[in-house]
């Protein structure tokens, strides 16, 4: 996608042309398998950023993966153009139309020469058995003629720009002994370390918390302005507002719009995307559903006041009744080898409310849900569940009501056995439980259907497993569920359907919510009380409008500046 040119202004260079663009799974002789990404069309230019966004499975990944040779096992691509650097890596083609890739030597001058890639899972990029001053030194070592001491000045260099504290004490460190951030920014030191002409971004921030998410995106900002081209993949639409010149709408594979991002975002003319735009929480009153069921039918406006908006989707924004307390936590703390995780926190969680808990990476979000759980003994303090002592004890003291506490997890997919069928995971959920609720029921409750009891978990979408673990959690009859990031890893039209199913369980069976987040606009709609953790302390507490509206700690004020807003 291009810029208008100015007269007189030397058009900017094309890094990227890629023209009805195919690619599909699995070749049998001449035929191929069914494409997932068809006729898709778009240039990348220097100093300009181009995001793709769509759900999960719309072709997103493949599409750009696609420019580097890793679509995946077995892939064919085909395509009327396919340059990188004004070369074709569509290799030769053969007689069913579909390039068969270019040579490995060639392919190892393009990634991390010609084009860097930046993953979300930085854990599982970087290698755990290398320091990141030898990962970063290594695309280097094959990519330049640097000598060994240049190589290390260099290394130094891209991870003081990227933010990295401390670089020369961290050339040293694995990946395992990072946080989420500083892996973030060495993934990107060493994508960036041969100084490619082309970034591509698949997803680098939607694990991270807002600061940290706020500086890696002005990393990236900073990439784009010293003329990188950026093509930025993501399902956070004010991430992309922020970072994107142009942006791409894909959905079962093809491009249902694009144009400039102030354009699409903006005043969107394709149904899809304006059901996109509905479904971001931010801004989105409590109790107001995000997905839609006439999805196709305008997009919301920001005149348009709470109870209006509330009215239109049959909701209220009333503030629910008080009730008694049905988890208390007094006092609380927690040390690991000398670290303070959780220092003297005193919360109460009321029956049918949610308790949002916000804070940084290690700020002890989840080592205080895991307190509250029953699953990490406090140092001191206590934690009450439903009226009676709950933690510290024995686990013997705790079983019989433990059906009363379940939880979420933000990846469903680990915490199941995948030997398991549906069928048998909630089987397993009921076992104890007081009054077991028929299997038929659960399902529905949770929105699925009844064929998906006797399939396994690596058989579904990441939508349909967490409404499984949901349904988990549910089996049992429990007064409240804590859901740590349950929806971080969901892109935005799923995420939307699992908050409003979230949400009309807790009206219907009267559930409270522990709610752990890093995104606050996810939490801002979900909350009644916010609850703001930082080194575990709690910094800020109350209602959750009132936080929003006027954080009185710096740090809340802090966190609430990095969010990134959606700005069409």
């Amino acid at each position: 996608m291009s810029a208008e040119p100015r007269p007189g202004v030397p058009a900017p260079e094309v890094l990227v042309r890629v023209e009805g663009l195919r690619v599909g799974f699995g070749r049998r002789g001449a035929r191929r398998g069914p494409a997932v990404v068809d006729g898709v069309s778009f240039t990348v230019e220097a100093g300009r950023a181009l995001a793709i966004v769509g759900e999960s499975g719309s072709g997103k990944s493949v599409t750009a993966r696609s420019l580097v040779g890793l679509a995946g096992p077995g892939a064919w691509t085909s395509a009327r153009a396919l340059e990188v650097g004004g070369a074709s890596v569509l290799g030769p083609v053969g007689a069913d139309g579909a390039g068969r890739g270019l040579s490995a030597a060639a392919w190892r001058r393009i990634r991390g020469g010609e084009v860097g890639l930046v993953v979300q899972d930085a854990l599982v990029s970087l290698d755990p058995l290398r320091p990141i001053g030898r990962e970063i030194g290594d695309a280097l070592r094959l990519h330049t003629r640097l000598s060994a001491s240049e190589r290390r000045a260099r290394v130094l260099s891209l991870l003081d720009s990227g933010g990295m504290p401390e670089p020369a004490s961290r050339l040293h460190q694995r990946s395992g002994e990072l946080s989420g951030g500083l892996r973030q920014r060495a993934l990107i030191a060493s994508a960036l370390a041969a100084s490619p002409r082309l970034l591509i971004a698949d997803e680098p921030t939607t694990a991270l918390d807002s600061t940290v998410q706020a500086q890696i995106l002005a990393l990236l900002e900073s990439v784009r302005e010293a003329g990188t081209g950026l093509l930025f993949i993501s399902h956070d639409l004010a991430v992309v507002s922020r970072i994107a010149d142009d942006v791409l709408v894909m959905r079962a594979g093809r491009v249902v719009e694009s144009g400039p991002v102030a354009q699409v975002l903006g005043d969107p003319q394709h149904d899809y995307t304006k059901a996109l735009l509905r479904a971001v929480p931010t801004g989105v009153p409590r109790g107001v559903p995000l997905a839609w069921p006439g999805a196709g039918s305008g997009a919301r406006t920001a005149p348009a006041s709470a109870p209006a908006v509330a009215a239109a989707r049959g909701a209220s924004t009333a503030p629910r009744p008080e009730t008694a307390p049905v988890l208390e936590l007094d006092g609380v703390s927690k040390t690991f080898g000398g670290r303070l995780a959780v220092v003297d926190v005193t919360l109460s969680l009321a029956g049918g409310s949610t308790l949002g808990l916000v804070g940084e990476s290690g700020s002890g979000k989840t080592t205080l849900a895991r307190i509250a759980l029953g699953l990490t003994p406090p140092d001191t303090g206590s934690v009450r569940l439903d009226g009676r002592h709950w933690a510290p004890g024995s686990e013997r003291d705790r079983r019989s009501r433990r059906p009363l506490l379940g939880a979420v997890y933000q990846d469903a997919l680990s915490s199941f056995d995948p030997r398991l069928t549906v069928r048998q995971i909630l089987a397993d959920a009921l076992r104890g439980a007081s009054a077991p609720r028929p299997l038929a029921e659960l399902l529905d409750d949770v929105g699925l259907a009844p064929s998906i009891a006797e399939a396994r978990p690596l058989e579904l979408s990441g939508g349909q497993r967490q409404r499984v673990s949901i349904a988990r959690a549910l089996a049992p009859s429990p007064r409240v569920i804590v859901l740590d990031e349950p929806v971080s890893a969901l892109d935005v039209s799923i995420q939307a359907q699992i908050l409003d199913l979230l949400d009309r369980l807790q009206r219907e069976h009267g559930l409270a919510y522990l709610f752990i987040s890093h995104d606050l606009g996810v939490v801002q709609h979900m909350s009644d009380t916010l609850a703001v953790m930082k080194d575990g302390r709690i910094v800020e507490h109350g209602r959750s409008s009132a936080v929003f509206d006027r954080p009185a700690h710096p740090y809340t004020q802090a966190l609430l500046a990095a969010a990134p807003r959606l700005h069409p």
